[in-house]
This record gives C-alpha cells, structure tokens and sequence, in this order.
C-alpha cells in the first residue's frame, strides 16, 4: 500500500502496484489455506467491516462540516466559530483516522507470509493498529513491514505485562504492551504508572506518553491493549536494550526489550539548513532537519534578543513536492530559546522536497507579572483583564490556585492552552524571598483545562504553593500569555 492522495480534478492514475495484483492474492490464497492464519485473516476482515461502518457514519458528519464552512464563509469575517462546529471538526479527523485504519486492513490481504507470521505471534494485532491509526507515519512503516516482534512477558501474583513489539527507530520508539490482570481494563485504567531506563540502568531521558483519547473498552475484561510513545531528547542515544517497567496493581513488571540498531542505520539522514525568517521582527533559525522512518523532526533556535517571548507556531506543517500536508503534534523545548517539531512523516514516504509553512506565531510581551494577596486572597494586578483568580483553596500544607484566562480561537490555530507560569518555577513574597511554585493543584487533581461554550473559550491554570507565613503580596513571573501575530510563513527545508 502507497499513499496516493489525489486533488480535486485530477485524472485517475495507474497504481504501480496494480500489477503485482496477481501475485498479491496467490499469496493472499496461500495464507488463507493455512489453517493458523485463518483466525488472523477473519479478524482482519471484521475490523475492515467496523472501519465501513464507521466511515459511512463519518462520511455525514463531513458533508455537514463543508456544508457549514460554505455557509460560514459568506459571513464576515472574525466571527468565531460554535462548539458544535469544532465538534464536527474531530468527527472528520476520527473520519480521516478510519479511513487510514481501512487502507492499513486493506494491506493486510497483501503482506509477505514472513511479515504475516510476525502479525501471528500477536493476538489482537487489529488493534494495535487502530491504536496508531492517528498518525500517518506509524502507519506508513508498518506498510512497510518496518516492525520488530518482542513477545516477552513478566509475570507476578495474578498480574502479567507483556511487550508485544517495537516499532523504532534512532530519535522514537513506539511500544506496544498488554497488560493483564485483575482489575485492569481501559475504562478504569487511564494511566498505568511505567518508568524507562536504559542498559546501565539509567533513567531515559524521553518525553512519553501513553493512554491515547481514541480508544473504546475491549470487550475482554481484565485486558488493556496500549503503547507507549517515546521519543528521546536531543543528544540522547536510543539504547540497545530499553528496559521497560509498568506497575499493574501493587506489582512492578519489568520487560527487557531489545532495538535492532540495524532496521534504521541505512535509512535516516541529517542536514543543515540555517534558514532565518522574520514575523513582526522577530527572528526564528531552522537550524537543522532529522529524516528518520518514523518520523521528520526540525529544529528550531530564536536569539535572546527578540523583544516578544515566542510561544509556538500557528498551523505548523510541512508540505512535499506533491502537496501532501504533514502535521505536528509533539515537541520538546520552548519557541523562545530552542524547540525540536516532529511531524507525522518519515523516511518511507520519499518525500523529494519539504517545505515548511505556518500562518504566524503565538507570542506575548515580556516581564509580565501577576501579585496576589494570599491573605486577602485577592489577586491585585493581573497582565490585562481576561485574566483572573477564580478560587483559592488552603490546606494545611500548601495553597492552591485556580485561574481563568477568556482566550481568542486562534485563526487557524483552534483552542490552545498556555504555561501561564513555569512548571517547576518560583515566586517572591514583598521581603524578596524565593519560594517554590508547582503545576497542577496540590492534590494532583487538576492541571491545565480548556472549557468552551457558544463564542467563549475559558482557559483554566492550575497551581499551588507552599502554606507559609509570607509577606504579602506575593508576586508570580508569567510565562506564557495569549498573543498572536499572523504572517503567512514558506521556508524550503529540503
């Protein structure tokens, strides 16, 4: 399976693979006269069944969406959009998802025998492709077979985590676990506690992620099907054997999982670019470009000099040569100093040329402050406005804060959430002493919110210091706060 997107207009094209059709369904035949291959293609074809299904349900919901955007479009402009709309909006990407997720099944009648008795050796494989549906890249490589079986299990008192297998390559390791026991399925278990390290012992110094939004209950109680996402800092070198813990229970199973350096070694490439761009005077640096299979990352660097502190980038993509968009949604650092974008393409998709494009950046005026009396449990001074203290909670030991921005949409942006201040940073009381100010409120139940209704958007922050005598008022640094400037932005990094 190739992608191969087509613009509005544009004549049919013959698929290069159409003549290995032949070939395909020998091999399709000779697999389904296997009896232990029976099971998995049965399978296979119910998921393609649920996938129709849920495209046809999707398919109204993206004539709605069009037909309102047409609407829309005759209406001045500015005007924010409804909830009902952005609603419509996720509709028509778990459409897109689907669609990727049929395609994928689609390959699947299609694959090497060895590839499918690696398939094999996972109950559920459907599954774990569902699970990585969303991102273009991930599936790409498995179109290409670009897989590493694990199947290696711990198990203690009644509890068994099993790593199923790795997709990975130098900068991103994608892996996918099951998780058995009691009490555990993925309605209750939103997040299963996992540490990394690597052969020494060492933490990895990564940014992971797991429990995905996407995912309905399995029918298997008992059951959770997940992966873990991880992708290593800058200048961190993926291990060889990445050791992998996850606590079921009161239990903490502990996998060993091995990464075959040599999948990847023939198929990254890194380059220069020292591109500079300019927005409202502000200078950003593209400074380098890391191709790997599952994924593009680019680096980005702004001088200190620059009067605003830059946040992020407005519709950040990367388009090729055929006009194929690639989105980002994860990246480490800060826009303001240094920040790496990894984007949803890789070296399978022999991308010619990328170019990069955005519709501005997300910036804000520098040294703004906000002063709070704890005492009075008032906040004095504030950066404008639509900033305010809308509760203060005291325990015993620490104060909680909750506050409440009114943000804009973003033109092209959407709804964005903001680091209103840093997230191990500091405040001062009115003697000058420095105190520890943390994120999320101190009982860990509240971190970072979005809440949305008919034209407003409230963003709601969340953050506690320590119960002390201090002396009032007490003054926090702001980090981020909402600004934009848009500027259509072009930059050819390839």
């Amino acid at each position: 399976m190739s992608e191969s997107w087509k613009k509005a207009g544009e004549e049919d094209k013959v698929n290069p693979q159409d003549g290995d059709k032949k070939e395909s369904a020998g091999q399709f035949d000779e697999l389904e006269g296997k009896p232990e291959f029976a099971e998995l293609l049965d399978n296979l074809r119910g998921d393609r069944k649920r996938v129709d299904r849920q495209i046809q349900l999707d398919h109204e919901s993206e004539l709605e969406y069009r037909l309102d955007q047409a609407l829309r479009n005759g209406h001045a402009n500015g005007r924010r959009r409804s909830v009902t709309n952005r609603r419509k909006r996720i509709s028509l990407q778990m459409g897109v998802a689907a669609v990727c997720l049929m395609l994928m099944l689609t390959a699947f009648v299609r694959i090497s025998p060895a590839f499918a008795a690696i398939v094999k050796e996972i109950p559920g494989f459907g599954r774990f492709v569902e699970l990585v549906s969303y991102d273009r890249s991930l599936m790409t490589a498995l179109d290409h077979e670009y897989f590493q079986l694990v199947n290696q299990s711990d198990e203690r008192n009644g509890y068994t985590f099993t790593v199923n297998g790795v997709l990975a390559d130098s900068q991103r390791i994608v892996l996918l676990y099951t998780a058995e026991g009691p009490g555990i399925t993925e309605e209750n278990m939103t997040f299963l506690p996992y540490k990394l390290k690597d052969g020494s012992g060492e933490d990895l110094q990564a940014m992971s992620a797991s429990s995905h939004f996407f995912r309905d209950a399995t029918e298997k109680k008992g059951v959770v099907q997940d992966y873990l996402d991880i992708r290593v800092t800058s200048g961190e070198a993926i291990p060889k054997v990445l050791s992998v813990m996850m606590q079921l229970g009161d239990e903490w199973l502990e996998v060993n999982v091995p990464i075959d350096h040599e999948k990847f070694a023939d198929l990254e490439e890194t380059f220069k670019v020292d591109e500079t761009f300019e927005v409202a005077g502000q200078r950003i640096t593209i400074t380098e470009v890391s191709i790997t299979p599952l994924q593009v990352t680019v680096d980005f660097k702004s001088p200190s000099s620059n009067s605003k502190q830059l946040i992020d980038l407005i519709d950040l993509r990367l388009v090729d040569e055929r006009g194929r968009s690639y989105t980002s949604q994860t990246g480490i650092g800060d826009l303001d100093t240094t920040l790496r974008k990894h984007f949803q393409v890789g070296s399978f998709n022999k991308a010619k040329s990328l170019t990069m494009v955005a519709k501005g950046v997300l910036m804000s005026d520098r040294n703004l402050k906000v002063v709070i009396d704890t005492e009075k449990e008032l906040m004095i001074s504030a950066p404008d406005e639509r900033l305010s203290l809308s509760e203060v909670v005291k325990w015993d030991d620490a104060i909680d804060f909750n506050f409440e921005m009114l943000q804009d949409e973003i033109p092209g942006g959407g709804m964005r959430a903001y680091s209103l201040f840093k997230f191990d940073g500091t405040f001062r009381d009115a003697s000058g002493q420095v105190y520890p100010l943390k994120y999320g409120d101190s009982r860990n139940n509240n971190f970072t919110g979005i809440r949305a209704s008919n034209d407003t958007i409230i963003g709601m922050y969340y953050y506690h210091i320590p119960n002390e005598d201090y002396v009032q008022p007490l003054t926090f640094d702001v980090y981020q706060y909402q600004g934009y400037v848009l500027q259509d932005i072009s930059v050819p990094i390839k």
